[in-house]
């Protein structure tokens, strides 16, 4: 691979790995005052629904950090990966896996924080929401069949 293309997924994977930490860092932060304070952040506490207002208010921060941190993963394992020659490493298809499972968590949660207000009454399952998990599994899936070719091609002389 050329020095500049490599070095150009570099500069654009820092980027992206900056971004994930401030937005990682928000949505703890947002996750931590809805507790502290909740008032500050609109939270009305409700008996009738306060499992599922637990689980939104726990579940968005968390499937918000394990999201961002598992996108900085799959970036820094395909640096390190295409620095040895390695343009689509094994070890990243879990990753994207598990990611997906962590962007449904992350965005059903957000979906649903009306619950947390107290402007929505009912759970929401929004086609997006499910849309754009499958479509991370289909790219995982993708990637473990280029990870497969890959191994095949560094096998043929």
């Amino acid at each position: 691979m050329k020095q500049n293309s490599l070095k150009s997924i570099t500069m654009v994977s820092v980027i992206i790995i900056v971004f994930c930490a401030l937005s990682a860092a928000l949505v703890v932060m947002q996750g931590i005052v809805s507790f502290i304070k909740p008032e500050n952040m609109g939270v009305t506490w409700s008996d009738s629904v306060k499992g599922f207002q637990l689980f939104v208010a726990i579940g968005r921060p968390l499937g918000g950090i394990i999201f961002f941190g598992l996108i900085t993963t799959f970036l820094v394992k395909t640096i390190k990966g295409l620095k040895n020659g390695n343009l689509f490493p094994a070890a990243n298809v879990p990753v994207l896996y598990v990611s997906a499972i962590a962007l449904f968590i992350y965005n059903f949660c957000y979906s649903n924080g009306g619950i947390l207000t107290g402007s929505a009454h009912n759970i929401l399952i929004d086609t997006d929401d499910v849309a754009i998990s499958l479509i991370v599994v289909v790219f995982a899936m993708i990637y473990r069949i280029a990870v497969k070719v890959s191994e095949e091609n560094s096998l043929t002389i």
